[in-house]
């Protein structure tokens, strides 16, 4: 759908017309008296750019995968807007991924990158995904430019590899957060990518819901134990998907890791505690620490056990990080696999271990936090029969109980084939040792094939909460429910190329170099109509994008305000870069409106100017 329509007024019928032919008329006579009256000094002239056509200084081509439906439309937007401060489009090119790819990060040579007219590319809009450790920020170093890395962009900053590598090798989270602040900072100022929009949530709930960390369960990594709805012991979440996965370590879906992450724990877990800001927060180790970020010392809570009574010790630990690295067991957490051998987990008494990693990474503690299961439940099945097993035992209605179960706040009760409905029940020893009784008694994982189901079951008190996958609209929303607008990891962005001759080097600006370039790409930020985005195309779901850093981030920094949309900052930066954009004089009001209105009033005309802008379908 071609969005410039969001700019464009609806035609007002015949005698609306004539009315405004009127007032105008009417106008003119107030303003005439103003100035007999001496009011004049409350217009002040000042150089505003008109929204029409400006000769290009420069051109370029846009790329846009073919594969969003929104980000088509932002694109087309962009498309229209960069001509307003004299940036010309030469050619768009919505195309696939395979085709962007080798114009980007898979450009097979030689390097640079080029301008998209000799194979490479100008701009691109693009998607990412994220984390809250921002370990996708080695994107913008330069030892990863592309073909060493994925760095396409083609940024180059030592003070950034220098910000970039004190942040790897930081094992604090205060030295952490202070090097991922500057890399923002830098990101920011140098702007070599426009981020556009951080993506959001929508949960719809009871309204009564509370005890949550949206951002924790949003990215898989809260357990339900402090979920509360005053006057309920159950609780019932709307899935869009069939269950499939049973087993906590070799789980496909997303949807099986929610109910399953309240059957299991981990030695850490991630904490909504201001003390660690979602940080690791000890959980079946009572404490963990390195000197050297390879050899961890954890010390386990000695009254931790399983859902069946079983003492859980270092004996579990073992169990399950050599379980990982079993030929073909292609766990879940596969990413933890270059760092663990058989030789990881030293035992040194039944509640303390050593777990030794094989090679350094910043976010080491990330392999501290995998589901531990309990050996003598797990031990008598081949590792390559886990999986079955695990689906075998959650069907059997007496087996599901007394097998699928682990040291978190929640055990498998019932799986209902049939209905679609996982019942977990409440663990009676968890309190014993993590002194905390979970809320509910009883949580129900149901099914629901489509949205509507889902929020008229919500409506009627049948669910407490609708995942966000459903994919519905605020204005969907029951009236006699709730809803949460929750930041989820990644963001979208305008990405430059920045060896571009004229937003990359500023060699071909007329005042040549860095700076120009720099200008030019402050200038296509501020270009980018960001809230009318989110509003518009995303009906309000989303944040206008400031740096490439994930808002979910641990380092995010909130301090930072995004680029403000504004046509004239845009061009002034084009101007300073050497390039002879107009500037159109205009008359703006400034704030002596009142007495304007107040005028109006006393001559007995009331006039209403309404700019109507269409909504998107």
């Amino acid at each position: 759908m071609d969005v410039s329509f969001l700019y464009l007024r609806k035609l007002r019928i015949k005698d609306e017309e004539e009315s405004k032919l009127r007032i105008r008329k009417e106008i003119k006579s107030l303003l005439i008296i103003g100035f007999c009256l001496g009011i004049l000094p409350i217009f002040n002239t000042g150089y505003v750019n008109a929204e029409e056509e400006i000769e290009p200084v420069f051109y370029v081509s846009v790329l846009a995968p073919n594969t969003c439906p929104a980000r088509n439309q932002w694109a087309t937007l962009m498309v229209e807007q960069l001509p307003k401060i004299g940036i010309g489009i030469e050619i768009f090119d919505h195309t696939g991924w395979a085709q962007i790819s080798l114009r980007t990060w898979g450009y097979p040579g030689p390097f640079p990158i080029p301008q998209y007219s000799e194979g490479g590319f100008d701009i691109l809009f693009v998607g990412w995904g994220g984390d809250m450790d921002w370990s996708e920020a080695e994107i913008f170093s330069s030892d990863y430019i592309v073909p060493n890395g994925d760095n396409f962009y083609q940024y180059d900053s030592w003070e950034y590899d220098l910000a970039y590598n004190n942040y790897l090798t930081s094992l604090s989270i205060e030295d952490r957060l202070f090097w991922g602040d500057k890399m923002q900072q830098l990101l920011y100022k140098d702007q070599p990518t426009c981020t556009i929009k951080y993506p959001e949530a929508l949960y719809a709930h009871d309204s009564a819901f509370s005890g949550w960390d949206g951002v924790l369960w949003s990215e898989v990594y809260q357990s339900m134990e402090n979920w509360t709805i005053p006057g309920q012991i159950e609780f019932q979440y709307a899935t869009p998907a069939d269950f499939e996965d049973f087993h906590i370590l070799l789980y496909d879906s997303v949807f099986d890791a929610q109910w399953l992450s309240q059957i299991y724990g981990s030695l850490v877990e991630r904490s909504s505690s201001p003390l660690y800001s979602r940080g690791y927060a000890p959980h079946i180790a009572s404490s963990f620490s390195s000197v050297d970020g390879l050899t961890y010392n954890i010390q386990l809570n000695p009254d931790a056990v399983w859902a069946d009574g079983h003492v859980l010790n270092a004996s579990d630990i073992k169990y399950t990080y050599e379980l990982l690295i079993y030929p073909n067991y292609l766990p879940s957490t596969h990413y933890c696999l270059p760092f663990i051998t058989n030789e990881s987990v030293n035992i040194i008494s039944e509640f303390e271990l050593d777990i030794t990693f094989n090679q350094t990474f910043a976010f080491q503690e990330n392999n501290l936090a995998i589901d531990i299961i309990p050996k003598h439940v797990w031990e008598p099945i081949l590792p390559e029969n886990h999986s079955s097993q695990a689906s075998i035992w959650a069907l059997n209605d007496t087996l599901d109980s007394q097998k699928i179960f682990g040291a978190g706040p929640y055990f498998l009760e019932d799986y209902d084939a049939t209905t679609g409905i996982i019942q977990l029940k409440r663990n009676e020893f968890y309190d014993d040792w993590s002194g905390i009784t979970p809320y509910f008694e009883d949580i129900y994982f149901e099914f629901y094939s489509n949205r509507e189901g889902a929020l008229l079951a919500l409506a009627a008190g049948d669910l407490d909460m609708v995942d966000s996958q459903f994919m519905p609209y605020i204005s969907e929303i029951p009236t006699s429910a709730a809803y949460s607008l929750i930041d989820e990891a990644g963001n979208h962005e305008m990405a430059l190329n920045n060896m571009n001759p004229f937003f990359g080097t500023g060699e071909s600006c007329p005042i040549t170099g860095l700076e120009s370039a720099q200008h030019v790409r402050h200038a296509m930020s501020h270009a980018i109509p960001r809230e009318v985005i989110v509003d518009e195309i995303l009906d309000g779901i989303g944040k206008p994008g400031v740096t490439p850093c994930p808002s979910t981030a641990i380092v995010f920094n909130h301090s930072l305000e995004h680029f403000e949309y504004s046509l004239e900052h845009a061009i002034e930066h084009m101007r300073l870069a050497g390039f002879d954009i107009p500037y159109t004089p205009s008359v703006a009001i400034g704030l002596n409106v009142p007495i304007i209105l107040s005028i109006i009033a006393l001559i007995g005309g009331s006039y209403y100017f309404i700019r109507k802008r269409t909504k998107l379908e």
